[in-house]
């Protein structure tokens, strides 16, 4: 398939595509004439790529992890989602905290409001 429907299938625009070949994520992507084929597997893995951006992950970090054309360093990819889970866990826990502060501020706040009214 050529770029503009690998960009349709994956989800991925035509210009993140070259960036990825551009930093060695995508390779040996074959070609006829000018145009590059791409394969099924190149839209999973692309995929992946996004998905992988969405958890926080960097292209960067990616291009680390490249053990093979379409694969990963699985073993470490798993360690840095359970780091990314602890960390998500940490943040929920401190918002839940910033709830808990919100309503006490809230709640006092209209105390006091409700006090003013009263001794008008």
């Amino acid at each position: 398939m050529y770029i503009g429907e690998m960009a349709k299938r994956s989800g991925v625009s035509i210009k993140a595509i070259r960036h990825y070949e551009r930093i060695g994520l995508l390779t040996n992507i074959k070609r006829q004439g000018s145009y590059r084929i791409y394969e099924n597997a190149d839209v999973e893995f692309v995929t992946l790529i996004k998905r992988a951006q969405l958890l926080g992950l960097s292209l960067t970090h990616l291009k680390d992890l490249k053990v093979t054309r379409h694969d990963l360093d699985w073993p470490v990819v798993m360690a840095l989602l359970e780091d990314k889970k602890q960390q998500v866990l940490i943040a929920i826990a401190a918002l839940r905290e910033q709830e808990k502060l919100l309503e006490y501020y809230h709640q006092d706040i209209k105390n006091c409001l409700n006090r003013l009214d009263s001794t008008l």
